[in-house]
């Protein structure tokens, strides 16, 4: 099984020293910003109960409008106190009628489920909402400006694979995870739980990384383990970051983001069935025969921050996904990768796919199925007695308290020893960095959603008995 790794325990008083740095047919229509048709001749298909999930807000969720620029407003108000300046406002006026009456002319027509008002709708959402799309593509905008924003290439990440092709010996699966060097605290954790419940996945795991560096140091930090780990060096990687040398840091973090869609998609093109599992993450139990079961009716199985049944599914995330090769599960792939040079709102890939894709799950060719907290957990759901199958550090922004939270996880699945017992696991202990109110809230909303299921279930079996007797 390999050595145990040198996991120094953390005493809630002392904070560790470790640190680490952040890393359709009609379905098609959804990641193109001209094909309006399509994507409103699917929308209109939804049914009332949908629509009305769109529109639901969470408690406790608030949205902040962008902040009003204080030169401006100044200007404004000295416009006002001249003549010049109210012909200029009657001028505005005047505009701002004309073009609201623009609007209401091409969204009235279709004011309900025909194709004219959603497709009209949706191209008029504000920006922020996380479904807008610019009328033109190319990284042209609607004002005719180019604009360059960091984006992976459309398409394949070249090379994986051929790489992968080269170290697959007979099953056509692939467990992958992109690592930089200083995360590789993370994903060494993450290798010591395969270890130790789920061995064989080692066999079909590879780690994405920037450079050359990086992978002689994985080598080197995993060469005397007993398993040695497939490394792929992503050389366009680093072209693309290149090439965008300009851009911000959330525009970078957003495109490695949507990357791991990219190697998804390149990987199921060549009939790989993929896992895609995030560096800070650590396995419970062996998940082959949850993958196994999932996939027999699934095209796509992803997780969720939080939540019980179908309620997760609002709060799907990226960061454990399992795919099949399927003709769905490539098409959704396709549709996927292409919608990062359209789409405009916020969470990158994991916003494309609550907004685009899970709210019309039901009408889908390709089958999804969105994990429940019961399944793959995170700070916020984990608790002593917690059969989830993969756990991941969501929660825990503060890098240190991270590893902390992580460490215990992985004291847990490793094999016991007799004269050094593990320690219950220290939730308090990491509160400080990690999101401990947001930990209560959603034990609050579990358990709150439990007693009504509970309720449900003896309301329906006091039903059946009265109808029998």
């Amino acid at each position: 099984m390999g050595e145990r790794p040198d996991a120094t325990r953390r005493d809630r008083r002392h904070r560790p020293t470790c640190r680490t740095s952040r890393v359709m047919d009609a379905e098609d229509a959804f990641a193109s910003g001209d094909r309006r048709g399509e994507r409103a001749s699917l929308l209109a298909s939804r049914s009332t109960r949908e629509r009305d999930e769109e529109g639901h807000t969470v408690e406790g969720v608030k949205t902040r409008d962008d902040d009003v620029d204080d030169a401006s407003v100044v200007g404004w108000r000295r416009a006002l106190d001249t003549r010049v300046g109210r012909m200029r406002t009657l001028g505005v006026a005047f505009t701002l009628m004309c073009a609201l009456l623009g609007v209401l002319a091409v969204i009235t027509p279709g004011d309900g489920p025909g194709v004219g008002g959603v497709a009209a709708l949706m191209t008029t959402a504000p920006r922020g909402v996380g479904e807008t799309y610019e009328p033109k593509l190319g990284g042209v905008s609607s004002g005719g400006a180019a604009v360059m924003h960091a984006q992976n290439a459309p398409g394949h990440i070249p090379g994986l694979a051929e790489h992968v092709q080269s170290v697959t010996r007979a099953t056509k699966f692939r467990a992958i995870t992109f690592c930089n060097k200083s995360y590789w605290t993370f994903a060494h954790l993450l290798l010591e739980s395969m270890k130790a419940t789920s061995p064989a996945i080692l066999d079909f795991w590879t780690i994405i990384v920037p450079d050359e560096t990086t992978k002689k140091y994985i080598e080197q930090q995993t060469s005397s383990t007993g398993h040695l780990i497939d490394v792929y060096v992503d050389d366009d990687l680093r072209k693309q970051v290149t090439k965008y040398a300009s851009a911000g840091k959330d525009e970078l973090k957003a495109m490695l983001s949507w990357r791991r869609v990219h190697a998804m998609q390149t990987l199921l093109d060549h009939d790989y069935t993929v896992m895609f599992i995030e560096p800070d993450a650590v396995v419970q139990k062996n998940p082959l025969q949850l993958i196994h079961d999932q996939l027999a009716k699934n095209d796509l199985v992803v997780a969720s921050d939080y939540g019980l049944g179908t309620s997760a599914r609002k709060h799907a995330n990226t960061k454990v996904m399992v795919a099949k090769p399927s003709v769905q599960g490539k098409k959704l792939f396709n549709v996927w990768q292409r919608a990062e040079q359209t789409y405009k709102g916020d969470k990158a890939e994991t916003g494309f796919l609550r907004s685009q894709i899970i709210p019309h799950i039901d009408v889908l060719t390709a089958k999804i199925n969105v994990l429940d907290q019961t399944v793959v957990g995170n700070y916020l759901t984990h608790h002593e007695k917690a059969a989830q199958a993969i756990v991941t550090g969501m929660g825990c922004d503060n890098v240190d308290y991270k590893i902390n939270f992580m460490s215990q996880l992985l004291r847990h699945v490793q094999p016991k020893d007799p004269n050094n017992p593990v320690p219950a696991f220290d939730y308090e202990g990491v509160a400080m960095g990690c999101d401990h109110a947001g930990r209560e809230k959603v034990f609050k909303i579990s358990n709150e959603f439990a007693k009504k299921k509970l309720a449900s279930s003896k309301l329906g079996k006091m039903k059946t008995s009265e109808a029998r007797e």
